[in-house]
Protein backbone atom coordinates (compact mmCIF):
# COMPACT_ATOMS: atom_id res chain seq x y z
CA UNK A 1 0.00 0.00 0.00
CA UNK A 2 1.43 3.48 -0.86
CA UNK A 3 2.69 5.36 1.52
CA UNK A 4 1.23 9.65 2.36
CA UNK A 5 5.02 10.51 0.85
CA UNK A 6 4.64 8.33 -2.32
CA UNK A 7 5.80 10.20 -5.42
CA UNK A 8 8.07 12.55 -3.50
CA UNK A 9 11.81 12.68 -3.83
CA UNK A 10 13.53 14.49 -1.37
CA UNK A 11 17.17 14.99 -0.28
CA UNK A 12 18.15 15.33 3.20
CA UNK A 13 21.23 16.18 4.69
CA UNK A 14 23.36 13.44 7.01
CA UNK A 15 26.28 15.02 9.37
CA UNK A 16 29.26 13.81 10.45
CA UNK A 17 29.16 10.86 12.69
CA UNK A 18 31.47 12.75 15.19
CA UNK A 19 29.88 15.98 15.94
CA UNK A 20 27.53 16.59 19.35
CA UNK A 21 28.46 12.52 20.30
CA UNK A 22 26.79 11.37 17.27
CA UNK A 23 23.70 12.21 17.91
CA UNK A 24 22.53 14.70 14.99
CA UNK A 25 23.96 11.88 12.94
CA UNK A 26 21.92 9.54 14.49
CA UNK A 27 18.63 11.48 14.29
CA UNK A 28 19.19 12.28 10.77
CA UNK A 29 19.56 8.43 9.66
CA UNK A 30 16.55 7.76 11.87
CA UNK A 31 14.24 10.36 10.03
CA UNK A 32 15.61 9.78 6.81
CA UNK A 33 14.75 6.27 7.29
CA UNK A 34 11.41 7.40 8.42
CA UNK A 35 11.19 9.49 5.31
CA UNK A 36 11.45 6.15 3.29
CA UNK A 37 9.22 4.10 5.21
CA UNK A 38 6.20 6.93 4.74
CA UNK A 39 6.94 5.99 0.87
CA UNK A 40 9.42 8.63 0.02
CA UNK A 41 12.47 8.81 -2.70
CA UNK A 42 15.28 10.00 -0.40
CA UNK A 43 19.06 11.33 -1.14
CA UNK A 44 21.51 11.39 1.58
CA UNK A 45 23.47 14.36 1.27
CA UNK A 46 26.64 13.98 3.64
CA UNK A 47 27.75 16.87 5.29
CA UNK A 48 31.45 15.83 5.81
CA UNK A 49 32.78 16.20 2.03
CA UNK A 50 31.36 20.04 2.03
CA UNK A 51 32.66 20.70 5.68
CA UNK A 52 36.25 19.96 4.89
CA UNK A 53 35.89 21.61 1.36
CA UNK A 54 36.71 18.81 -0.63
CA UNK A 55 36.23 19.54 -4.22
CA UNK A 56 36.11 16.99 -5.79
CA UNK A 57 33.15 15.34 -3.25
CA UNK A 58 30.88 18.65 -3.98
CA UNK A 59 31.14 18.03 -7.69
CA UNK A 60 30.20 14.30 -7.39
CA UNK A 61 27.19 15.01 -5.03
CA UNK A 62 26.13 17.85 -7.37
CA UNK A 63 26.05 15.99 -10.13
CA UNK A 64 23.96 12.94 -8.01
CA UNK A 65 21.32 15.65 -7.18
CA UNK A 66 20.59 16.56 -10.21
CA UNK A 67 20.26 13.29 -11.25
CA UNK A 68 18.06 12.47 -8.48
CA UNK A 69 15.72 15.44 -9.32
CA UNK A 70 14.45 16.25 -6.03
CA UNK A 71 10.82 17.63 -4.98
CA UNK A 72 11.94 19.24 -2.02
CA UNK A 73 15.27 19.69 0.52
CA UNK A 74 14.66 19.12 4.14
CA UNK A 75 17.68 19.15 5.74
CA UNK A 76 18.30 16.59 8.72
CA UNK A 77 18.06 16.38 11.84
CA UNK A 78 17.74 20.61 11.55
CA UNK A 79 18.05 23.84 9.78
CA UNK A 80 21.43 24.10 10.38
CA UNK A 81 22.72 21.86 8.28
CA UNK A 82 21.07 23.49 5.12
CA UNK A 83 23.70 26.44 6.01
CA UNK A 84 26.27 24.10 5.13
CA UNK A 85 25.92 22.70 1.90
CA UNK A 86 27.63 25.10 0.02
CA UNK A 87 30.57 25.29 -2.25
CA UNK A 88 34.14 26.48 -2.21
CA UNK A 89 32.98 29.54 -3.61
CA UNK A 90 29.64 30.16 -1.54
CA UNK A 91 27.31 28.99 -3.16
CA UNK A 92 24.19 27.12 -1.55
CA UNK A 93 23.97 23.56 -3.07
CA UNK A 94 19.79 23.49 -2.20
CA UNK A 95 19.33 27.33 -3.19
CA UNK A 96 21.56 29.02 -5.96
CA UNK A 97 22.45 25.51 -7.73
CA UNK A 98 19.41 22.84 -7.58
CA UNK A 99 17.18 25.99 -6.43
CA UNK A 100 14.52 23.58 -4.99
CA UNK A 101 12.24 24.29 -1.68
CA UNK A 102 14.14 24.10 1.09
CA UNK A 103 12.21 23.22 4.23
CA UNK A 104 14.13 24.63 7.80
CA UNK A 105 13.07 23.01 10.77
CA UNK A 106 15.00 25.35 13.27
CA UNK A 107 16.28 23.48 16.64
CA UNK A 108 17.82 26.77 19.13
CA UNK A 109 17.35 28.82 15.89
CA UNK A 110 17.59 32.10 17.54
CA UNK A 111 21.27 31.35 18.53
CA UNK A 112 22.10 28.34 16.21
CA UNK A 113 21.28 29.72 12.71
CA UNK A 114 22.72 33.38 13.78
CA UNK A 115 26.08 32.06 14.80
CA UNK A 116 26.67 29.47 11.34
CA UNK A 117 25.49 32.71 9.13
CA UNK A 118 27.81 35.26 10.92
CA UNK A 119 30.61 32.56 11.25
CA UNK A 120 32.25 35.04 13.52
CA UNK A 121 32.61 34.53 17.42
CA UNK A 122 34.68 37.18 18.66
CA UNK A 123 35.94 37.04 22.55
CA UNK A 124 35.99 40.62 23.38
CA UNK A 125 33.82 43.75 21.98
CA UNK A 126 37.19 45.07 20.24
CA UNK A 127 36.99 42.23 17.71
CA UNK A 128 33.28 42.48 16.76
CA UNK A 129 32.51 42.91 13.40
CA UNK A 130 29.10 45.40 12.04
CA UNK A 131 26.35 44.73 9.54
CA UNK A 132 24.92 41.71 11.66
CA UNK A 133 21.43 42.15 11.27
CA UNK A 134 21.40 43.11 7.73
CA UNK A 135 23.68 40.32 6.91
CA UNK A 136 20.82 37.55 8.53
CA UNK A 137 18.07 39.15 7.00
CA UNK A 138 19.93 38.36 3.90
CA UNK A 139 20.00 34.73 4.35
CA UNK A 140 16.93 33.77 6.30
CA UNK A 141 14.63 35.12 4.04
CA UNK A 142 15.99 33.28 0.84
CA UNK A 143 12.88 33.09 -1.29
CA UNK A 144 13.12 29.64 -1.44
CA UNK A 145 13.06 29.05 2.56
CA UNK A 146 10.52 27.42 4.10
CA UNK A 147 10.73 28.61 7.91
CA UNK A 148 9.29 26.13 10.97
CA UNK A 149 10.15 27.42 14.59
CA UNK A 150 9.42 25.20 17.63
CA UNK A 151 9.64 27.92 19.79
CA UNK A 152 7.57 31.21 19.08
CA UNK A 153 9.37 33.34 21.60
CA UNK A 154 12.25 32.14 19.01
CA UNK A 155 10.28 33.83 16.49
CA UNK A 156 9.15 36.90 18.41
CA UNK A 157 12.84 37.74 19.23
CA UNK A 158 14.10 37.59 15.32
CA UNK A 159 10.61 39.45 14.38
CA UNK A 160 11.38 42.29 16.96
CA UNK A 161 15.20 42.68 15.56
CA UNK A 162 14.01 43.00 12.00
CA UNK A 163 15.79 39.62 10.49
CA UNK A 164 13.02 37.43 9.94
CA UNK A 165 9.17 38.80 9.74
CA UNK A 166 6.73 36.13 12.53
CA UNK A 167 4.42 35.67 9.43
CA UNK A 168 7.21 34.16 7.47
CA UNK A 169 7.39 31.25 10.22
CA UNK A 170 5.60 28.30 11.20
CA UNK A 171 5.19 26.34 14.83
CA UNK A 172 5.57 22.99 15.06
CA UNK A 173 5.74 21.02 18.45
CA UNK A 174 9.08 19.07 18.51
CA UNK A 175 8.56 15.76 17.38
CA UNK A 176 9.18 12.43 19.32
CA UNK A 177 12.44 10.80 16.87
CA UNK A 178 10.73 7.12 15.70
CA UNK A 179 13.05 5.58 17.84
CA UNK A 180 11.26 6.51 21.04
CA UNK A 181 8.18 5.59 19.70
CA UNK A 182 9.47 2.50 18.68
CA UNK A 183 10.71 1.62 22.17
CA UNK A 184 7.16 2.99 23.56
CA UNK A 185 6.15 -0.47 21.87
CA UNK A 186 8.21 -2.91 23.63
CA UNK A 187 8.27 -4.14 27.22
CA UNK A 188 11.33 -2.86 29.09
CA UNK A 189 14.30 -4.49 30.07
CA UNK A 190 13.35 -5.11 34.08
CA UNK A 191 17.18 -3.95 35.25
CA UNK A 192 18.57 -1.95 33.09
CA UNK A 193 19.01 2.04 34.19
CA UNK A 194 16.38 1.13 37.11
CA UNK A 195 16.08 4.26 38.98
CA UNK A 196 13.37 6.54 41.42
CA UNK A 197 14.37 10.01 40.31
CA UNK A 198 16.96 10.72 37.26
CA UNK A 199 19.02 13.62 35.20
CA UNK A 200 19.91 12.98 32.06
CA UNK A 201 21.76 15.79 30.09
CA UNK A 202 24.65 17.88 29.90
CA UNK A 203 26.66 20.66 31.82
CA UNK A 204 29.70 22.47 31.01
CA UNK A 205 31.42 23.17 33.86
CA UNK A 206 34.74 23.55 32.17
CA UNK A 207 33.50 25.67 28.72
CA UNK A 208 31.78 27.77 31.50
CA UNK A 209 34.69 28.76 33.75
CA UNK A 210 37.10 29.49 30.41
CA UNK A 211 34.95 32.33 28.94
CA UNK A 212 36.76 35.41 28.38
CA UNK A 213 33.71 37.93 28.79
CA UNK A 214 34.09 36.75 32.94
CA UNK A 215 37.19 38.80 32.41
CA UNK A 216 35.19 42.28 32.19
CA UNK A 217 33.78 43.56 34.84
CA UNK A 218 30.26 45.35 33.28
CA UNK A 219 30.00 41.75 31.21
CA UNK A 220 30.48 39.78 34.43
CA UNK A 221 27.51 42.04 36.25
CA UNK A 222 25.39 41.28 33.67
CA UNK A 223 25.61 37.61 33.56
CA UNK A 224 25.63 37.54 37.37
CA UNK A 225 22.02 39.40 37.57
CA UNK A 226 20.89 37.29 34.83
CA UNK A 227 21.49 34.28 36.23
CA UNK A 228 20.12 35.14 39.70
CA UNK A 229 17.13 36.37 38.10
CA UNK A 230 16.65 33.61 36.22
CA UNK A 231 16.91 30.86 39.29
CA UNK A 232 14.21 33.55 41.10
CA UNK A 233 11.45 33.35 38.16
CA UNK A 234 12.47 30.14 36.61
CA UNK A 235 9.65 30.61 34.06
CA UNK A 236 11.28 33.55 32.83
CA UNK A 237 13.67 32.67 29.64
CA UNK A 238 17.17 33.86 29.65
CA UNK A 239 17.12 36.16 26.11
CA UNK A 240 14.78 38.15 27.55
CA UNK A 241 16.33 38.27 30.97
CA UNK A 242 19.45 39.45 28.98
CA UNK A 243 18.18 41.74 26.87
CA UNK A 244 16.67 43.41 29.50
CA UNK A 245 19.64 43.85 31.52
CA UNK A 246 21.65 44.86 28.13
CA UNK A 247 19.09 47.91 27.62
CA UNK A 248 19.37 48.68 30.76
CA UNK A 249 23.29 50.36 30.02
CA UNK A 250 23.42 53.58 28.69
CA UNK A 251 23.95 53.97 24.46
CA UNK A 252 27.43 54.67 25.04
CA UNK A 253 28.07 51.05 27.13
CA UNK A 254 26.22 48.79 25.22
CA UNK A 255 28.35 50.77 21.40
CA UNK A 256 31.50 50.25 23.46
CA UNK A 257 30.96 46.48 24.72
CA UNK A 258 29.27 46.16 21.14
CA UNK A 259 25.98 44.60 22.87
CA UNK A 260 23.51 45.41 19.91
CA UNK A 261 21.79 43.39 17.69
CA UNK A 262 24.31 44.57 14.63
CA UNK A 263 27.68 43.60 16.45
CA UNK A 264 28.70 40.21 16.07
CA UNK A 265 29.93 40.56 19.35
CA UNK A 266 26.19 40.85 20.75
CA UNK A 267 25.32 37.43 18.96
CA UNK A 268 28.35 35.32 20.40
CA UNK A 269 27.87 36.85 24.01
CA UNK A 270 24.72 36.05 24.26
CA UNK A 271 25.42 32.71 22.88
CA UNK A 272 27.71 31.30 25.12
CA UNK A 273 26.06 33.06 28.06
CA UNK A 274 23.19 30.89 27.63
CA UNK A 275 24.53 27.90 25.76
CA UNK A 276 26.82 26.71 28.09
CA UNK A 277 26.99 29.33 31.76
CA UNK A 278 23.02 29.37 31.83
CA UNK A 279 22.25 25.41 31.07
CA UNK A 280 25.46 24.61 33.59
CA UNK A 281 24.56 27.43 36.22
CA UNK A 282 20.57 26.81 36.23
CA UNK A 283 20.56 22.80 35.59
CA UNK A 284 23.25 22.71 38.85
CA UNK A 285 21.03 24.95 41.13
CA UNK A 286 17.32 22.88 40.25
CA UNK A 287 19.28 19.88 40.95
CA UNK A 288 20.61 20.93 44.22
CA UNK A 289 17.58 22.46 44.97
CA UNK A 290 15.99 18.38 44.46
CA UNK A 291 15.18 17.01 47.98
CA UNK A 292 14.99 13.59 46.70
CA UNK A 293 18.33 11.41 46.30
CA UNK A 294 18.55 11.22 41.67
CA UNK A 295 20.95 9.49 39.34
CA UNK A 296 22.46 11.89 36.58
CA UNK A 297 23.42 10.52 33.18
CA UNK A 298 24.86 11.75 30.65
CA UNK A 299 27.12 14.35 30.10
CA UNK A 300 28.88 13.77 27.11
CA UNK A 301 30.21 16.96 26.36
CA UNK A 302 32.50 16.93 29.60
CA UNK A 303 32.98 13.31 30.74
CA UNK A 304 36.23 14.93 32.94
CA UNK A 305 33.90 16.35 34.96
CA UNK A 306 32.63 14.10 36.87
CA UNK A 307 34.73 14.78 40.03
CA UNK A 308 33.68 18.41 39.94
CA UNK A 309 29.93 17.38 39.92
CA UNK A 310 30.86 15.59 42.75
CA UNK A 311 33.50 17.43 45.26
CA UNK A 312 31.48 20.96 43.88
CA UNK A 313 28.09 19.73 44.26
CA UNK A 314 27.29 16.38 45.52
CA UNK A 315 25.99 14.86 42.55
CA UNK A 316 26.74 11.26 41.69
CA UNK A 317 27.43 11.19 38.14
CA UNK A 318 26.81 7.58 36.47
CA UNK A 319 27.09 7.24 33.00
CA UNK A 320 27.24 8.36 29.69
CA UNK A 321 24.37 6.60 27.98
CA UNK A 322 23.91 6.33 24.37
CA UNK A 323 21.23 8.65 22.91
CA UNK A 324 19.44 6.28 20.97
CA UNK A 325 19.98 2.39 22.67
CA UNK A 326 20.25 3.29 26.39
CA UNK A 327 18.61 6.75 27.05
CA UNK A 328 14.78 4.90 25.96
CA UNK A 329 15.70 2.61 28.49
CA UNK A 330 16.24 5.19 31.45
CA UNK A 331 13.03 7.00 29.97
CA UNK A 332 11.23 3.70 30.74
CA UNK A 333 12.54 2.14 33.84
CA UNK A 334 12.43 5.66 35.96
CA UNK A 335 9.94 6.32 38.16
CA UNK A 336 10.65 10.11 37.33
CA UNK A 337 12.67 11.78 34.88
CA UNK A 338 13.58 15.39 35.93
CA UNK A 339 14.79 17.79 33.96
CA UNK A 340 15.82 21.53 32.89
CA UNK A 341 14.63 22.54 29.28
CA UNK A 342 18.34 23.65 27.40
CA UNK A 343 18.16 26.99 27.92
CA UNK A 344 18.45 27.86 24.30
CA UNK A 345 14.86 27.57 24.02
CA UNK A 346 12.48 30.67 24.80
CA UNK A 347 8.79 29.01 25.03
CA UNK A 348 9.52 25.77 23.52
CA UNK A 349 10.77 22.12 24.46
CA UNK A 350 13.17 19.63 23.25
CA UNK A 351 12.75 16.53 21.70
CA UNK A 352 14.46 15.02 25.19
CA UNK A 353 11.29 15.72 26.49
CA UNK A 354 9.05 14.04 23.60
CA UNK A 355 11.06 10.79 23.65
CA UNK A 356 10.81 10.20 27.05
CA UNK A 357 6.79 10.48 26.82
CA UNK A 358 6.57 8.62 23.31
CA UNK A 359 8.34 5.62 24.98
CA UNK A 360 6.39 5.53 28.29
CA UNK A 361 8.71 7.80 30.35
CA UNK A 362 7.35 10.28 32.67
CA UNK A 363 9.40 13.80 33.04
CA UNK A 364 8.72 16.70 35.06
CA UNK A 365 10.26 19.96 33.42
CA UNK A 366 10.52 23.62 33.70
CA UNK A 367 7.20 25.73 32.55
CA UNK A 368 6.81 26.30 28.68
CA UNK A 369 4.18 28.16 27.15
CA UNK A 370 4.27 26.27 23.64
CA UNK A 371 3.73 23.07 25.43
CA UNK A 372 0.58 24.38 27.42
CA UNK A 373 -1.11 25.65 24.22
CA UNK A 374 -0.46 22.93 22.20
CA UNK A 375 -1.29 20.02 24.46
CA UNK A 376 -3.55 21.33 26.67
CA UNK A 377 -4.42 21.05 30.65
CA UNK A 378 -2.61 17.99 31.09
CA UNK A 379 0.79 19.61 30.36
CA UNK A 380 0.73 21.49 33.63
CA UNK A 381 0.55 18.19 35.24
CA UNK A 382 4.36 17.75 33.97
CA UNK A 383 5.49 21.15 34.37
CA UNK A 384 6.99 23.33 37.17
CA UNK A 385 7.72 26.96 37.79
CA UNK A 386 9.90 27.20 41.01
CA UNK A 387 12.11 24.10 42.81
CA UNK A 388 9.42 24.08 45.30
CA UNK A 389 6.90 23.42 43.33
CA UNK A 390 9.27 20.59 41.57
CA UNK A 391 9.83 19.10 45.07
CA UNK A 392 6.21 18.91 45.58
CA UNK A 393 5.19 17.52 42.52
CA UNK A 394 8.29 14.97 42.79
CA UNK A 395 7.02 13.72 45.74
CA UNK A 396 3.31 13.80 44.54
CA UNK A 397 4.63 10.97 41.48
CA UNK A 398 7.01 9.09 43.84
CA UNK A 399 3.73 8.57 46.01
CA UNK A 400 0.83 8.18 43.72
CA UNK A 401 1.97 5.49 40.81
CA UNK A 402 -1.54 5.12 39.52
CA UNK A 403 -1.91 9.15 38.80
CA UNK A 404 1.68 9.07 37.09
CA UNK A 405 0.71 5.79 35.15
CA UNK A 406 -2.61 7.41 33.67
CA UNK A 407 -0.77 11.04 32.60
CA UNK A 408 2.48 9.04 31.67
CA UNK A 409 -0.17 6.58 29.20
CA UNK A 410 -2.27 9.75 28.05
CA UNK A 411 0.66 11.75 26.81
CA UNK A 412 2.00 8.62 25.02
CA UNK A 413 -0.49 7.72 23.11
CA UNK A 414 -0.85 11.51 22.12
CA UNK A 415 2.51 11.89 21.16
CA UNK A 416 3.14 8.74 19.35
CA UNK A 417 0.09 9.84 17.23
CA UNK A 418 -0.32 13.29 17.06
CA UNK A 419 3.16 14.77 17.43
CA UNK A 420 5.71 11.95 15.86
CA UNK A 421 8.20 12.61 13.25
CA UNK A 422 6.27 10.78 11.22
CA UNK A 423 3.01 13.15 11.67
CA UNK A 424 5.31 15.90 11.29
CA UNK A 425 6.48 14.76 7.98
CA UNK A 426 3.38 14.26 6.36
CA UNK A 427 1.99 17.46 7.94
CA UNK A 428 4.59 19.80 6.23
CA UNK A 429 5.25 18.08 3.10
CA UNK A 430 1.72 16.35 2.25
CA UNK A 431 -1.29 18.34 4.18
CA UNK A 432 -0.02 21.88 4.32
CA UNK A 433 2.48 21.86 1.76
CA UNK A 434 4.02 25.59 2.09
CA UNK A 435 7.13 24.77 0.51
CA UNK A 436 4.96 23.98 -2.97
CA UNK A 437 3.38 28.12 -3.12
Amino acid sequence: MPGPLTGLRIVVTIPPHVWFGGVDYDFAVEMSEELRTLGAEVFDLEIAGFHSGNANYIAGAIEGLKAFRPDVALPLPNALYALLCVTREGRNILTDVLQIPTVMLWDHGLLQLPRQILKHQPSIPAEAQGDAVRRLRKVMNHALYCHYSPDRGHVAALDQLGVVEASKVHFFLQPAYPNFVRHGYRPPGSNAFRTRVAFAGNVYLQASKDLPFRNQPVLAGIESRVLAAKKARLTECLWDLFLTEIQALDKPARKELRLEPDSTFFWNFVHEEIELVGNTDVRLAVLTGLKREFEFYGNFVEPKSTETLLGQYRIQFRKCLDYFTELPLLFMNSDVIVDVINLGYNSGISPKVMGCFACGGFVLFDYKDDFRKTIGDVANQVMYRSVDHLNTLVDEYLTDARKRRDVSRYLQHRIATEFSFAALAKHILVDKPVWRR
